[in-house]
C-alpha cells in the first residue's frame, strides 16, 4: 500500500507506540487527511478485489468522517464488488438524523460507491439485545474477515460502540469469544447501539483509526500510555492487534 505523505506538527503528548500494533500519520488539516485516507482505503479495496474477487469494508459514523466518506465514494474502483457495513449503528430508524446509515447515504453512496452492496446493522421492531443473532447472521454471510475497517474515536476513548461503562463491554472486548456483534447500552451513548466486537475489528486485514482535534489526540495519548486499560479506554484494545499494524490518521 502506498504510504501517505506525513506533515509533522507541534509536539503533543507522546503516544506509547514503541513495539505496538499502531503507526501514526499526522496531517496539517482535515482536507489533506481525508484525501490521503480515501486513497489508502481505495487502494486496499482494489487489492482485495484483485485477490479475492470481492472486498469487505467497515466504516464508522459520527461527524468526523464526512469529508473522508465523500472522497472515498468518488474513488474509481469496482464498487459493485464491494460489501459495506458500519462498525456500529445507533438503534434508530435509518432515516433518523442520528443514524449512521443515513450518514452513508448522504456521503459515500452519493458517488460511485452507490454501486456497492450495503448490509445494515439495524433491524426495526426489535430491541438490539433481541436482534444480535439476526445481525450476526448478516455479517457471517459476508466474506470475513473485513479487508478494511476505518474507526473513529470518541472523546471518552470509545471505538465503534465499545463505550466505557457499557453494559456488554466485557464480552465485546473478549478476544476469546467468537461473537461478531454485540448490543450496547452505556452512559455515554444517547441511545442503544449495535457494534462489531473487538475481535471482529482486529481481524481486519487493514485497520485505520481516524481522529481529528488536539483534544482527541490527548485522549488517545492517555489511552495508549503504560498502565491504561481497555475497560477504561476501549481504544486501547487496538493495541492487541496482530499482523500488519493499524494506522492512526490524525489532524488538529
Amino acid at each position: 500500500m502506498k504510504m501517505p505523505t506525513e506533515t509533522r506538527l507541534a509536539p503533543l503528548p507522546q503516544l506509547a507506540l514503541a513495539d505496538t500494533a499502531l503507526i501514526e500519520h499526522d496531517y496539517a488539516d482535515s482536507h489533506s487527511l481525508a484525501d490521503e485516507l480515501a486513497a489508502a482505503v481505495a487502494n486496499d479495496l482494489s487489492d482485495a478485489i484483485a485477490t479475492r474477487g470481492r472486498a469487505l469494508l467497515g466504516l464508522a459514523g459520527g461527524t468526523t468522517p464526512r469529508q473522508f466518506l465523500l472522497r472515498l465514494g468518488n474513488k474509481r474502483l469496482d464498487w459493485a464488488k464491494v460489501d459495506v457495513t458500519l462498525v456500529d449503528e445507533r438503534w434508530v430508524a435509518e432515516d433518523d438524523p442520528r443514524s449512521n446509515t443515513r450518514l452513508l447515504q448522504e456521503t459515500l453512496f452519493q458517488g460511485m460507491a452507490r454501486a456497492a452492496r450495503f448490509t445494515s446493522l439495524y433491524t426495526p421492531l426489535l430491541q438490539p439485545e433481541n436482534a444480535e443473532d439476526i445481525i450476526a447472521a448478516r455479517i457471517r454471510s459476508l466474506a470475513l474477515p473485513y479487508d478494511v475497517i476505518v474507526l473513529g474515536m470518541g472523546a471518552d476513548g470509545h471505538v465503534a460502540s465499545l463505550f466505557p461503562g457499557g453494559d456488554n463491554l466485557a464480552r465485546a472486548l473478549d478476544l476469546g469469544s467468537d461473537r461478531l456483534v454485540t448490543a450496547m447500552r452505556a452512559p455515554g451513548a444517547s441511545e442503544p447501539r449495535m457494534s462489531l466486537t473487538l475481535s471482529t475489528l482486529l481481524a481486519a486485514d487493514s485497520l485505520y483509526l481516524h481522529i481529528e482535534g488536539r483534544t482527541k489526540r490527548e485522549v488517545l495519548a492517555q489511552a495508549l500510555a503504560p498502565g491504561a486499560h481497555a475497560a477504561q479506554w476501549p481504544v486501547r484494545g487496538l493495541m492487541q492487534r496482530r499482523g500488519e499494524p493499524g494506522r492512526i490518521y490524525w489532524c488538529p
